[in-house]
């Protein structure tokens, strides 16, 4: 059940460990789902530096995927069941 004072990140991080324990997705799957690739995170960050004001909520985006990630790791490390969780 969805708590709405919810943090839009942890709605998404359970909402990609709903994939993972459905069988849709793996472990690693889900993570690749969440990350943004490190070659077009620093491609990002530095259009980000350069724009100025138009390029924040790129900035800001890039923060959510982190926060994302943050969450979607501690519903890991808090699933009694994720040692059956396939990788």
């Amino acid at each position: 059940m969805q708590n709405y004072h919810e943090a839009p990140e942890s709605i998404e991080a359970r909402a990609i460990m709903r994939l993972v324990a459905l069988g849709t997705t793996t472990l690693e799957g889900a993570r690749k789902l969440i990350a943004i690739p490190k070659r077009q995170e620093q491609v990002l960050r530095l259009f980000v530096a350069v724009s100025g004001k138009e390029g924040s909520s790129i900035g800001y985006a890039i923060a959510f995927r982190r926060k994302v990630m943050a969450e979607f790791e501690k519903l890991v490390a808090e699933n009694p069941f994720s040692d059956s969780i396939p990788v």
